[in-house]
């Protein structure tokens, strides 16, 4: 992981965020069933689940040194 560093914690980091966005929204969705905006967080909550998938593979990816 030699001179990947900075682009690990910076991973981290955005990953982190994700986690509590991704939570948020999941959080909305199972307590107001009848929000207007459900579909919004749905459809949110989706794309940060993405995105987390995704930043995890770069983490693992950086620890690993392959990256």
């Amino acid at each position: 992981m030699a001179g990947n560093g900075g682009v690990y914690d910076s991973v981290e980091n955005i990953l982190a965020k994700l986690h509590v966005l991704r939570d948020s929204c999941t959080g909305v969705i199972h307590k107001e069933e009848s929000n207007p905006n459900l579909i919004w967080f749905q459809g949110a909550e989706a794309m940060l689940k993405e995105a987390v998938d995704e930043l995890q593979k770069a983490l693992r990816a950086l620890e690993e040194g392959s990256a």
